[in-house]
This record gives structure tokens, C-alpha cells and sequence, in this order.
């Protein structure tokens, strides 16, 4: 994060910062807290901090005697979609959402679903197995620790799509495509000769209105909250996959000062953040896709299958080179892909490509 930019997001969190008051009351205590987010409140993942975390644990917190009191920052006021690891982890928010899929060195594990790309769109599913992931391998929650953080809730996205500026009929109309792709996410268009580019969705508009990239790779959600399809007016449909992007977490020196009943009630919030996301992303994609296609300007439509395993086919093999590379750090990499491809077919999912075998 440039200088400057921490300097001015610490300017604005300092009033903000976690502070412990004692009332009157032995037991009772009032807590300033900070929510935060890169990403302004028109996505699921973000609108939950406002209309269900802050709330919601306000009114559970005075019920159990204690006072919350919130400074909510939203949109990037203190970090941008590439800083909400060390945004919370530094304290600037002490409830945020994290972002993990920027973050395939420091969170790889937390990263499997971008190295084993074409799965499941199943919502419900992706996020019974995130959290099974969290339950069976102490390392994902070990990770979270590592970086000054507790772990609240997971939630997943819905289906990634195509969106160019040009009709996609197969994957040779790929080639030569500059293509925002969050992440690892880059690495699903290898093969088909399409360029990622590294970004997020608050600068997608701008982006390929300027010609900065051709289309992009996009969770559903995401388009009609940035528009994307007055610059990108082509949907293509295929089996690219939904994902567990992040985590909502809670600064851990933050989470250390809470008397266990709040620590209890931040999370079984987690949990309903997860459920409360996965509810939302459904009702968006949905709609979404009905939207767009009643739009006379946008042009809707599916992939071939035959064209969709090919593209499939195409992509290196991420998942190995992933697991390799990770398992060198120490890390069970290849736990984690098992866990999540075997979590998939159990639910009777039929990813496009085994990547654990």
C-alpha cells in the first residue's frame, strides 16, 4: 500500500480504532468497532456488513449488556480490493471482508477454487465445502491466524461468466482477448491465447471503456451492480465455476478484547453472513441473467459443451502446479484439493475436469 494512501486511510480509521470503555456496570462494556470494505455496498458480500453484521450485532450485543458502536467504511475509504488482507489485519477495519483471491501467495490454501477452475455454480454447495475445508485442516485456520485475523465466516460466489465487447461462438475467438481476471483467475484463459489482467470489479467499467481490456471474467453478481454490460454487452454462459473468494474475518487483536459471550455472538453472525450471501448471490444470478436477457443491447448465450470442454482441456495444469508449489512451503495443498474435488462429487457435482486425478 503507497505510503501516502496508509497514511490517510490510518488518518481516517484512528477515531475509529477498537477502543474498551467500562460502564458503569461490572459486566457491561461499550466497544467502537469499525466495519469495512473495498468493495461499496451494492454486492452481496459487502451489502451483509451493513444490513446484517452491524445491526445485528448491535441489537444481540445490548441484549447481552454490552454497546457496540460502529464507524462503517465502505467503497475503499481505508483500503483498496487489493489491501483487505493487511486492512484487517493492520486494524484499519476491525470486521471487513477479505478478499483472499488476490492473495494466492500469502492465502494460497484459501485459493483452491481459482487452481481447480471449471467445477460447480452450485452456491449452497461451495459453501458447505468451504467451511468443511475449515473444519477438517487445521491449516486453513492457521493461515488466518498468521495474519492477525479470526476467522468468522465463509461465503462463495455464483457462477464466473464471460463478458466481451465481441461474440465468443468458441475458444479460438479467445485469442488475442485482453480479459480482466481477478487473481488466478488469469490463468483460466491460458491455452486459448486471451491475456488476464489482474483487477477487481470497482474498475472493470472503466477499464473496457477505455480499452484497457476486451472483456471480463466476472462472478454473475457483479454485473449488474457495475454495469458491465453497457461496456462489455456479450454474456457468455459456461461452466467456469462459482468460488470462495474471501472470508469475513475479524482483526484479531480486535477479537482478544471481547468477553466470550460477544466473541460467541460475532460467530454464529459468521455463519449467518455465509448463509445470508449465498441466499442473496442466488436471488442476483437469477436475476441477472433474466435482466440481461430481456436487455435488447446485450446478447446472451451458452457456450457449446464441446467448445467448453475444450476450453477446459486447454488450461495447464494449474491444480498440480499449485499443489506442488504449495506442499514445497509446507503447506497441505494437496488435502485441500482432495477435500474440495471429493466435497464436489459427494454433493453429486460434475466438475469439467478432475484435478485431483
Amino acid at each position: 500500500m503507497p505510503k501516502s494512501f496508509k497514511g490517510l486511510a490510518l488518518g481516517i480509521a484512528a477515531a475509529a480504532f477498537t477502543t474498551l470503555a467500562v460502564t458503569g456496570q461490572p459486566q457491561a462494556a461499550t466497544f467502537k468497532l469499525t466495519a469495512g470494505s473495498s468493495h461499496p455496498p451494492i454486492v452481496p458480500w459487502a451489502v451483509a456488513l451493513r444490513d446484517l453484521i452491524v445491526p445485528e450485532s448491535t441489537k444481540r450485543a445490548k441484549a447481552l449488556g454490552h454497546t457496540l458502536e460502529w464507524t462503517e467504511a465502505y467503497s475503499g475509504v481505508l483500503y483498496n480490493f487489493k489491501n483487505t488482507l493487511e486492512g484487517v489485519q493492520d486494524g484499519l477495519a476491525d470486521v471487513g471482508w477479505v478478499g483472499t483471491l488476490w492473495e494466492p501467495n500469502k492465502m494460497p490454501l484459501h485459493n483452491v477454487t481459482y487452481f481447480a477452475p471449471f467445477g460447480t455454480s452450485n452456491v449452497q454447495a461451495l459453501l458447505e465445502i468451504g467451511r468443511e475445508l475449515h473444519e477438517k485442516i487445521p491449516a486453513m485456520n492457521q493461515q488466518w491466524t498468521k495474519y492477525n485475523q479470526k476467522l468468522l465466516g465463509v461465503f462463495a460466489t455464483d457462477a464466473y461468466i464471460l463478458m466481451t465487447k465481441k461474440p465468443i461462438k468458441s475458444v479460438a475467438d479467445l485469442k488475442g482477448l485482453k480479459l480482466f481476471a481477478p487473481g488466478a483467475v488469469a490463468r483460466w484463459v491460458e491455452g486459448t491465447g486471451a491475456i488476464g489482467i489482474d483487477a477487481g470489479l470497482p474498475v472493470y467499467y472503466n477499464g473496457i471503456k477505455t480499452g484497457v481490456a476486451n472483456g471480463v471474467i466476472s462472478p454473475t453478481t457483479g454485473i449488474l451492480p457495475f454495469k458491465l454490460h453497457e461496456v462489455a454487452p456479450i454474456l457468455t454462459q459456461l461452466q467456469m465455476g462459482g468460488a470462495l473468494p474471501g472470508a469475513l474475518t475479524m482483526n484479531l487483536n480486535t477479537w482478544k478484547k471481547l468477553p466470550p459471550e460477544l466473541q460467541k455472538m460475532f460467530l454464529e453472525l459468521g455463519n449467518e453472513y455465509g448463509d445470508w450471501v449465498a441466499k442473496r448471490v442466488i436471488g442476483f444470478y437469477n436475476k441477472t441473467v433474466d435482466v440481461m436477457k430481456k436487455n435488447p443491447k446485450v446478447d446472451v448465450s451458452v457456450l457449446s459443451m464441446d467448445q467448453q470442454r475444450k476450453w477446459a482441456k486447454s488450461v495447464p495444469n494449474v491444480a498440480a502446479e499449485w499443489v506442488k508449489r504449495t506442499e514445497a512451503r509446507g503447506l497441505p495443498a494437496g488435502e485441500v484439493l482432495k477435500v474440495y474435488m471429493d466435497g464436489m462429487r459427494a454433493r453429486g457435482e460434475k466438475p469439467l475436469r478432475d484435478w485431483d486425478k
